[in-house]
């Protein structure tokens, strides 16, 4: 297990020195069932006889644990901006536009009614996953599980078959409508 850690961190550390730190990684422990451990039937690998005693009695695993890692690289998109700043202006009364703008901030402070849309949880769905259906990014998980906080007793606790809210922010969806039923 130690190795496994080990390998992970170093893995993860050099994804973030090789992208120039413009990378999002996130690791977690997924648990999958073992198949190949089903000896209800058969002989147990032995060609004649029966299995000795000792091993017949054992206890085996029915479940493996894998970490999975996902890995997101931030967009390279870089801001434009001028090489010189326009010169600022000094006057003691306020202009038309200030005040504009400041009747503009009172009333993005009255409460915002959102819109959401509903979604289905898929099998080896996540948080992660379904931002990355709407948002083209992962990284706004965190506004889908606060729109479901009620719903949902963690961010890691979705099941197949659970219909949450997604809020819609006027983001065109990366997904079809007809990939997200």
């Amino acid at each position: 297990m130690k190795k496994e850690t080990r390998l992970l961190g170093i893995l993860t550390l050099s994804a973030f020195v090789l992208s120039g730190c413009l990378v999002s990684t996130r690791t977690y422990p997924l648990t999958k069932e073992r198949v190949d451990q089903n000896l209800s039937s058969g002989n147990r690998g032995y060609l004649t006889g029966q299995p000795p005693a000792e091993e017949a009695g054992k206890d085996r695993k029915t479940t493996r644990v894998t970490q999975v890692v996902e890995v997101e690289f931030g967009s390279r998109e870089k801001s434009k901006t001028s090489a010189q700043a326009p010169a600022a202006q000094v006057d003691s009364e306020p202009q038309a536009s200030e005040e504009l703008y400041q009747e503009d901030e009172l009333q993005d402070e009255a409460p915002v009614s959102r819109n959401y849309k509903k979604y289905t949880v898929q099998k080896n769905d996540t948080l992660q996953k379904i931002s990355e259906k709407f948002y083209g990014t992962t990284r706004k998980w965190m506004k889908i599980y606060e729109a479901n906080r009620d719903a949902l007793k963690g961010p890691n606790k979705i099941y197949p078959g659970q219909t949450i809210n997604i809020p819609d922010e006027g983001i065109l969806l990366k997904e079809t409508e007809e990939n997200l039923k």
